[in-house]
């Protein structure tokens, strides 16, 4: 029972995983739809945005939007409750309602607007456009802890795309320009994303378009582009962008601590990492201190998320027998790790308190019954778990490329180089009008031959 508790969520939802995986999104659907585990209210929020995903991945917009609508109003108006915290807090951190990580919050903005595009809903595409900015704002404004993912270049980037293809060049330009700057300062620090040359000359075309020739001069001196290389000629264009493999899961992890007091200051150590958290010797009282003290060591559970390789290598987007090459714009994966990451030392210190009150309690029973002792450490092992839930369906990185039309009908072909060596074969069908932009999106998880998208 305690083996089964302790699993992973990606464990329990393997077959809903294996199915997306392989790209049977149908089975997946099916899965998850049967799933009494994923559908419970603490996991709402969760159920939602993997069940939205896997309607987007099969083209059924209408159900999707239904989907991320109901997500985003969890995510939006969600507020802890007293006493679900106050449970949470003394029993077990997944008791809690599964609250999405703010990278998630800003991919179910980016799929909702997708799925309006796919709709042919500009205007509604536009308004989670700005509902994602009003997030990515709301992010930036965080600073108490001061965590280092506080602004999001892929978001910046996709309200641009929006702008473009709506006609709003201007609201277009002020978007590529904020993801330049976060891609300089943040990106390239952080995950080693450079900013795309692509973005360089869509920064420099769209100043140029909507007359902000000083800013455009200077950018294409920053750059060392010219404006003749940046123009686009051609008569309707597709903006692709290209979700790739499989993004990162949470798995448990456990620390050993050891305890000891000195004075007023109470703390915990772990002696490989060099951890240190001191609390107030008024959090925790003189028998407690000392039945902590005679455990000597505990050990305390957490989440951390375990990368994924890259399934492929690279892709290559042709059109009429000439190539484009995507550029990176979000490294997922890293991302996650990073945000996990900044919250790390608040979380475990609040955890590490409220288990060593726990495991005190415990070795004060046994020591006047070891078997209610034993019986009450078996149930403190199964209710302090880490939370392992995550948004794990989506991909390991997304890339972007901009590819000219001709009006008509057209076949724009992906072709994806996995790791193995095997070729897969991608074909998108694009009936373009003059003067016309098209956003797109194609998920490419495993070497199986995909279907062609329209």
């Amino acid at each position: 029972m305690l083996v089964s508790a302790c699993a992973p969520y990606y464990v329990k939802h393997q077959r809903f995983f294996a199915f997306v995986r392989t790209e049977q999104y149908a089975k997946a659907e099916a899965e998850l739809a049967s799933s009494r585990r994923a559908k419970k209210k603490k996991n709402r929020l969760l159920y939602l945005l993997e069940r939205g995903h896997v309607s987007f991945l099969q083209g059924h917009y209408a159900q999707s939007s239904v989907y991320f609508l109901e997500a985003d109003q969890i995510d939006e108006v969600y507020k802890k409750q007293l006493g679900t915290e106050i449970l949470a807090y003394l029993l077990n951190p997944k008791l809690r309602p599964y609250q999405a990580e703010s990278f998630e919050t800003v991919m179910l903005h980016y799929y909702h607007a997708m799925v309006f595009m796919q709709l042919g809903n500009y205007e509604s595409a536009l308004v989670e456009g700005r509902r994602m900015n009003l997030r990515l704002e709301s992010m930036n404004l965080k600073t108490k802890d001061k965590p280092k993912y506080t602004r999001d270049a892929f978001g910046h980037m996709v309200m641009g795309f929006l702008y473009e293809v709506s006609g709003d060049i201007n609201n277009a330009f002020i978007a590529y320009r904020n993801a330049a700057e976060i891609y300089e300062k943040d990106y390239s620090d952080l995950y080693g994303t450079k900013i795309p040359l692509q973005l360089k000359k869509d920064l420099i075309r769209t100043a140029l378009q909507t007359g902000f020739k000083a800013e455009a001069d200077f950018y294409s001196k920053q750059y060392n582009l010219s404006s003749e290389n940046v123009s686009v000629q051609s008569d309707a264009e597709l903006i692709l962008v290209v979700e790739s493999g499989w993004g990162a899961y949470k798995e448990e992890w456990s620390i050993d601590f050891v305890f000891s007091r000195q004075g007023d200051i109470a703390t915990f150590v772990n002696p490989a990492t060099g951890l240190i958290f001191n609390f107030p010797a008024s959090s925790i009282s003189s028998s407690d201190a000392s039945n902590l003290a005679a455990l000597k060591v505990f050990r305390i559970a957490f989440p951390r998320y375990v990368d994924t390789p890259p399934f492929f290598r690279s892709h290559s987007v042709s059109v009429d027998g000439k190539a484009y090459n995507p550029e990176e714009i979000q490294p997922l994966n890293q991302i996650a790790k990073q945000s996990l990451q900044d919250r790390f030392m608040k979380e475990m210190g609040e955890a590490l308190l409220r288990f060593a009150l726990k495991k005190a309690g415990e070795y004060a029973l046994s020591k006047e019954n070891k078997e209610a002792g034993a019986l009450l450490g078996i149930a403190n092992a199964i209710a302090e778990q880490a939370d392992t839930r995550n948004w794990q369906t989506l991909p390991r990185t997304i890339s972007y490329v901009r590819v000219p039309l001709k009006v008509g009908k057209n076949s724009v072909s992906v072709q994806s180089l996995a790791s193995n060596s095997s070729i897969r074969n991608d074909t998108i069908k694009v009936d373009a009008l003059k003067g016309r932009k098209y956003l797109r999106s194609i998920r490419l998880i495993s070497s199986k031959q995909s279907l062609v998208a329209n």
